[in-house]
């Protein structure tokens, strides 16, 4: 988060803080108006001065508690940005790109520093661009730093506050997504956990959507809680969700952060993808070097062809980290789609269940539930379904909006799914029943 309280010259730092300039790739003395601006081509500079106050706190607090040691801070955030655009860390992501190798250059001037911690307070921007992901492109960001400098990296996030700017579904999207983060990764900490009435009472610059300095500096020493209250444990489920995305930058290949994964697992893939012409359906899966079973695919033709498909790897041996790749090859590619991927264990598979057309769709669950996806294409928007609370969007890819959500249902249940209008190019729903 870059810092739009106002500069403050006055503000005082720890003795013992550098910053690494992202300019001349140097430590300097921090001050609260210090301008960094990394480089990226075509981003503004506006407003965009210094780490903030938060950071500050954060700082003196930790210097604190560590009075012998010394604390390097590398900004790396710019005013606007998200994971639609500048954050992904597949490789398409310049902020994420630039991180990378500013940190690579930090560590081989001062090759005895370690990393504490990754601070991150973002989801305006993906609020606004209605990120049904970024939970996962969040994972896969902690995934990537970590294999790349190390595991123990814990890291603490922050979400929009609570503002008149920030009060609409999209915003609760990105919230709820955050707020899942420590259920399904080690080492992540929300600086709203600790108090959460504190951090919903923080008041904004007066344009309802940026923190004011005071609630800046009350952030600081939330992240500083936060951190120290970190936890290691994740506890998932015998049935989990782990990945899901839409508008894959790479229908072939691609990366998915996985924790928890282990031999003995199954990966049961389910996709979603149309396109005018042709079936577009994975005619091979493989993932983490495994070759997939295919279950089983559906198509149907209302104006765009709409393809169903289910995959299922069982791993036999435990992952060297929590990034598995993914490889496809497609009769057709998909002009757009969805797919999810979920971690089943201690599970037997059993049918599967597919339909797709213009309609209401019906899904009865397995002995134990059943794993399933609902997908929709619409020129008109977003297409929220009755019976379905969690419909998310992703954009608009090409002429066509996608709707999508991934769930659990519970045993024997059966959920009717309703579009609120007729999709203009279809919808679908596939699942896999399960039992113990």
């Amino acid at each position: 988060m870059v810092d739009r309280s106002g500069a403050d010259a006055t503000a005082l730092w720890p003795a013992k803080v550098s910053i690494f300039d992202p300019a001349t790739e140097t430590l300097v003395p921090p001050t609260k108006n210090f301008n960094w601006l990394p480089s990226v081509p075509g981003a503004t500079t506006d407003y965009d001065e210094g780490p903030g106050h938060a950071v500050r706190v954060f700082a003196t607090h930790w210097c604190g508690a560590h009075p012998d040691r010394e604390l390097i801070v590398l900004p790396a955030a710019r005013g606007g940005t998200g994971f639609k655009d500048e954050w992904y860390a597949d490789g398409s992501g310049v902020l994420f790109n630039e991180m990378v190798r500013l940190l690579d250059s930090l560590l081989e001037q001062t090759p005895d520093a370690e990393i504490l911690a990754g601070l991150m307070q973002n989801g305006e921007r993906d609020a606004g661009q209605k990120n049904a992901c970024y939970q996962w492109n969040a994972l896969e960001l902690i995934a990537r730093i970590r294999d790349r400098y190390s595991a123990k990296i814990p890291f603490v996030w922050g979400e929009p506050g609570n503002f008149s700017s920030t009060s609409g579904t999209d915003f609760d999207r990105v919230r709820a997504q955050i707020r899942v983060l420590p259920s399904v990764a080690p080492s992540v900490a929300l600086s709203r956990d600790l108090a959460p009435e504190t951090y919903d009472a923080l008041t904004d610059i007066g344009d309802g959507l940026h923190f004011d300095r005071s609630s800046q500096e009350v952030l600081g020493q939330l992240d500083y809680a936060a951190l120290g209250a970190l936890s290691e444990e994740v506890s998932q489920p015998d049935v989990t969700l782990i990945w899901q995305s839409a508008g894959i930058p790479d229908w072939n290949n691609f990366d998915i952060a996985a924790y928890d994964v282990r031999a003995g697992d199954t990966l049961l893939m389910l996709t979603a993808a149309h396109r005018s012409s042709g079936n577009a359906y994975p005619d091979a899966v493989s993932i983490a070097g495994q070759s997939a079973t295919i279950l089983d695919r559906s198509v149907t033709v209302v104006t765009t062809r709409l393809a169903l498909s289910a995959s299922t790897v069982t791993l036999t041996a435990d992952p060297s980290s929590p990034l598995l790749p993914v490889a496809c090859t497609w009769q057709k590619q998909p002009l757009g789609g969805a797919i999810s991927i979920w971690r089943l264990r201690n599970t037997t598979l059993g049918n599967v269940q597919a339909s797709a057309g213009t309609g209401t769709l019906t899904l009865t669950g397995g002995a134990e539930g059943i794993a399933f996806m609902v997908y929709a294409v619409d020129t008109a928007g977003e297409l929220p379904f009755s019976g379905e609370g969690t419909v998310l969007v992703e954009g608009r890819g090409n002429v066509f909006a996608t709707s999508f959500s991934t769930r659990e249902a519970g045993p024997a249940e059966e959920i009717t799914l309703t579009p609120e209008r007729t999709p203009s190019h279809g919808c679908g729903v596939i699942g896999v029943q399960f039992t113990a």
